[in-house]
């Protein structure tokens, strides 16, 4: 890829690609010299006060009730000190209040998804140019801007990719360390732009993306088989067991199976979880219960 209008038409025409930096560094330190300003210019302020209320000079003290002696015009600098303060003061507390707008702006930007890999690592291989070299058509302080030590400044503004649960990232991770490099770079085409003004010069390279609804698609595909198998898989296996002993520990071990499995194809909350574990372990502990009961039955004598 040449430049920032064929990375532009990449990330417009897959939304998912647009990771960004949110130099989250960079706005805290800007808002903490702001802060820092503001208190130091108090600090000057409050002195400049108490010498003014406590001088041998009735003007001065006027100022703590009269605002147009403390306006001025003053016959010394330092007669009006402290109304020089208290503009420069009020300049730097209109800044800041502006700045009221940075400070949700940066609220924003934390609360923003973090980064996803799967478009991270399309992005890098973007970059490259030409594809396969490992070199970036970045200039030398740009072609940081996506290296993986940023990872955790970074974001997804689509925002798809939060709170995904665990069986979707562990598909995801299947996707490229293992379908892509079998599979899937047979079946499925490179990522293209419909405007050839925006596609890029020379050779891009087969350079292929699975869309977030790829991963979703499989994750409920696989949780709605699990949701099916696992209890019948569970309560089948309790059929074959005679021991009550043994039963109640198969019990208790198929519980856990269901809780990691339910955590993993979903995120649900604690109260949420308990709830579902408890059904679930009721329902084995009555069919084991009723399965115990047949066994124990006398069979009639012929």
């Amino acid at each position: 890829m040449n430049g920032y209008n064929a990375l532009a038409a990449r990330i417009g025409t897959y939304p998912s690609l647009a990771v960004f930096r949110r130099f989250l560094i960079l706005h805290s330190r800007d808002l903490l010299c702001m802060q820092a300003e503001i208190v130091n210019l108090e600090q000057k302020l409050l002195p400049a006060i108490e010498v003014d209320r406590e001088v041998k000079d009735p003007l001065r003290n006027a100022f703590e009730y009269d605002i147009a002696a403390l306006k001025g015009p003053h016959t010394t600098k330092r007669a009006g000190l402290q109304w020089s303060l208290t503009m420069e003061l009020r300049a730097k507390l209109k800044e800041y209040g502006r700045s009221c707008e940075a400070q949700l702006r940066f609220a924003a930007l934390c609360r923003l998804a973090p980064a996803d890999k799967n478009a991270l690592a399309t992005l890098q291989e973007l970059l490259q140019k030409p594809f396969g070299s490992g070199l970036s058509f970045l200039k030398p302080h740009e072609s940081g801007i996506w290296d993986e030590e940023y990872i955790n400044d970074m974001a997804s503004l689509a925002g798809q990719n939060i709170d995904r649960d665990g069986l979707s990232k562990l598909i995801e991770k299947l996707v490229r360390s293992v379908y892509h490099p079998w599979m899937g770079h047979k079946v499925h085409d490179p990522l293209s732009v419909a405007e050839e003004a925006w596609a890029c010069e020379g050779d891009l390279g087969p350079v292929i993306y699975y869309p977030d609804n790829y991963v979703t698609a499989a994750a409920d595909a696989l949780s709605t088989i699990l949701a099916s198998v696992l209890p019948a898989c569970c309560a089948l296996g309790l059929f074959f067991i005679r021991s009550p002993l043994t039963r109640m520990v198969a019990i208790v071990a198929c519980t856990v199976a269901f809780s990691v499995v339910l955590t993993l194809v979903a995120r649900p909350r604690r109260v949420e979880s308990f709830c579902a574990a408890s059904a679930f372990v009721a329902v084995l502990v009555v069919f084991g219960g009723s399965g115990t009961s047949n066994d124990s039955t006398p069979s009639p004598s012929p």
